[in-house]
């Protein structure tokens, strides 16, 4: 079946959870939520959790959520950061208030492992200003038609017209070539156990 061109649009607060279900259906199988995710029986559930959270504030309350549509059927989602705010930068009482949560959905062994992930990253994020895309996501049923590229072009247009570099990590070597074709450039790539990273920055137009 074929795919209409998808139209990228900031997404309205009432579309919040249908990104959260088109982000938890496309990182089924990312390998860096699958790191620190709860697996087995409760991983379907656990990556819903986390999704839920990450549209609604969870990454940063100041994120901008973008929802892609082709023939009126959302197709993609994503993540970005403005220049100057952190992922997941929380007082120390906002990260007591989200454990509970934290723990249904990762558990202590996978807390650990997110703060893994999360120290190895924060030591390779640029110190320059810059804006970051957290997730970016499509449909698995719209995989492979474009839906990605045409996010990157609409959401990349947004970040060019501020003059600022943008910057992101993913998990598989797919995904970076789409990136680099895009204009990013790979920064680093490192290994933990059973995942490989890049981080990659594109340069301010």
């Amino acid at each position: 079946m074929s795919l209409s061109p998808p139209a990228v649009r900031l997404a309205q607060r009432k579309e919040q959870r249908i990104a959260a279900r088109v982000l938890t259906d496309a990182f089924v199988d990312e390998a860096g939520l699958n790191y620190w995710l709860k697996q087995g029986r409760e991983k379907e559930q656990a990556r819903r959790k986390f999704f839920d959270g990450a549209v609604r504030g969870m990454v940063s309350p100041k994120r901008a959520l973008w929802l892609a549509h082709a023939d009126r059927t959302p197709v993609g989602a994503a993540i970005w950061l403005p220049a100057g705010v952190a992922a997941f930068d929380f007082s120390p009482l906002q990260q007591f208030l989200m454990t509970p949560l934290m723990l249904s959905i990762a558990g202590v062994a996978g807390m650990r492992r997110a703060f893994e992930v999360g120290d190895a990253l924060a030591a390779r994020h640029p110190a320059e200003a810059h804006a970051h895309l957290v997730f970016l996501g499509v449909a698995p049923t719209a995989q492979g038609r474009g839906v990605g590229s045409a996010i990157l072009k609409e959401t990349l247009a947004d970040v060019d017209a501020q003059s600022l570099p943008a910057y992101l990590e993913t998990t598989t070597e797919r995904n970076a070539a789409l990136y680099q074709r895009h204009g990013f450039e790979t920064t680093d790539i490192f290994d933990l156990p059973g995942v490989r990273f890049w981080t990659m920055l594109r340069p301010a137009r």
